[in-house]
C-alpha cells in the first residue's frame, strides 16, 4: 500500500470515530514532480547569470546603435532642410542680381545719358569740340603748365559728334575702367 492510501485509510478510520480533524489531508506530490526540484551547484549559476548580463549588456549595446542611428538621421534632415533654404536664399539673390545688372544696363546706355543730360539738366551738345594734345611726359612740371597753356589755343578743332557715335571711344575715360 502506497503512503497516500495509508493516510487515507488512516483518516476514514479517525472519521468513524468521531475525531476528524480540521483539515483535508496533505496532499503528497508524487515523486517525478519533485525529481525537478533540485540544488543548483554555484557554477552554473554563475554562468547562467554570466550569459544573462552578457545578452543584456548585447541587447543594450544594439539599443544604443538604434538611438546613434536615429540621432545621425535627424541630423542629416535638418542639414537637408537647411540647405534646401540656402538654396532658396542663393536663387532668389541670384534673380536680385542679375535685375540689377538688367537695371545698372539700363542707366548706363549711352540714350538714355544723353536724353537725360539734355531734358532735366538742360545741358546742350557743344558745337565744335578743341582737343588738347598731352604735353611730352619727360618736361618738369612747371614747363607742362606753360605748355598746355600755349596749346590751349594752338589746338586743332573738329565738329562734336553727333549722339552716342563716339561713345564707346570716350566712355572708359569717364568711368574709370575700361
Amino acid at each position: 500500500m502506497s503512503p497516500a492510501e495509508a493516510e487515507r485509510e488512516r483518516l476514514l478510520a479517525r472519521a468513524a470515530e468521531g475525531i476528524v480533524q480540521d483539515a483535508e489531508p496533505a496532499r503528497q506530490e508524487p515523486e517525478e514532480v519533485r525529481r525537478h526540484l533540485r540544488l543548483v551547484d554555484r557554477e552554473a549559476r554563475r554562468r547562467t547569470n554570466r550569459r544573462h548580463v552578457a545578452v543584456s549588456a548585447a541587447l543594450a549595446g544594439i539599443a544604443m546603435v538604434f538611438l546613434a542611428l536615429v540621432t545621425l538621421h535627424v541630423l542629416i534632415a535638418e542639414n537637408q532642410f537647411r540647405l534646401d533654404q540656402l538654396q532658396q536664399q542663393a536663387s532668389a539673390q541670384q534673380e536680385r542680381y542679375e535685375k540689377l545688372q538688367l537695371e545698372v544696363a539700363e542707366l548706363e546706355a549711352p540714350a538714355r545719358i544723353v536724353s537725360a543730360a539734355e531734358g532735366p539738366l538742360g545741358l546742350r551738345q557743344p558745337g565744335s569740340v578743341t582737343y588738347v594734345p598731352a604735353p611730352p611726359t619727360t618736361a618738369t612740371p612747371t614747363s607742362r603748365l606753360a605748355g598746355a597753356g600755349a596749346a590751349l589755343g594752338a589746338g586743332p578743332t573738329s565738329a562734336a559728334p553727333q549722339g552716342d557715335a563716339d561713345w564707346p571711344l570716350i566712355k572708359p575715360y569717364l568711368s574709370g575702367t575700361p
